[in-house]
């Protein structure tokens, strides 16, 4: 049965969000802890208070469409050590991922009925909240990308595009379909691979590849775009 326009866009948007995670935490975690934890001003002051209130909020938000409104404050701490985070992210990304993949065209198109932190009651359409959930992600993973980017500089610091996200799904589902492999890329994310050819379009990142109705394609190094470029 094919999927609809909803459907779609929205299995995309929590499968980037999935990747574009991974990918953020895998930077984060050559940071040493106490940088971790600095402020730096940032609206939740440190890399691991942005990283912090995403999962919380993204709990919360799930709670919600689970038919629950918990009361939560948005600073909560919930995971100190980075290696807890990191593991309680994936736990949630995948928890997303799974419920959005079941929502049907019309689940989406129906309301959503639910109470804000404060108790205030709410209803709106479904996609509306999704939408509001990946942009929120997008929002302060862009913070938590600046303070990567403060800690290991820009050369260390990976493209998390939407565009390189679409663009090494579409490469590495036909590289399954072909059976071709790209070279393997032991650095950094988002940098070039030491010995060959660089400049942009030509770094790699090594991805688990989801077709659009959930099946693995492929775990993949794909070469990915500039991001200045697009």
């Amino acid at each position: 049965m094919a999927m609809g326009p909803r459907q779609e866009h929205f299995r995309m948007l929590a499968l980037y969000n999935q990747w574009a995670n991974a990918r953020l935490y895998d930077a984060a975690g050559r940071i040493a802890p106490e940088a971790l934890a600095e402020e730096r001003g940032a609206f939740f002051g440190s890399l691991l208070g942005t990283l912090n209130h995403l999962l919380v909020t993204d709990r919360g938000w799930m709670a919600r469409l689970e038919g629950e409104s918990p009361r939560m404050r948005l600073d909560e701490m919930l995971h100190d050590d980075f290696s807890d985070l990191r593991a309680a992210r994936v736990v949630q990304d995948q928890r997303l991922a799974d419920y959005v993949h079941g929502l049907s065209e019309d689940r989406l198109a129906a309301r959503l009925d639910y109470a804000t932190s404060s108790g205030a009651p709410q209803s709106q359409p479904l996609h509306h909240v999704l939408a509001h959930l990946f942009n929120h992600q997008t929002h302060h993973r862009g913070q938590a990308h600046h303070l990567v980017g403060l800690v290991l500089g820009r050369e260390a610091t990976p493209v998390l595009d939407l565009l390189a996200y679409q663009r090494s799904t579409a490469a590495a589902a036909v590289e399954a379909r072909q059976g071709t492999a790209l070279p393997h890329d032991d650095g950094p994310p988002g940098r070039p691979p030491d010995d060959g050819p660089t400049g942009p379009g030509l770094a790699a990142t090594r991805v688990q590849v989801a077709a659009m109705d959930g099946v693995m394609l492929a775990d993949k190094e794909v070469p990915e775009p500039d991001s200045l470029g697009g």
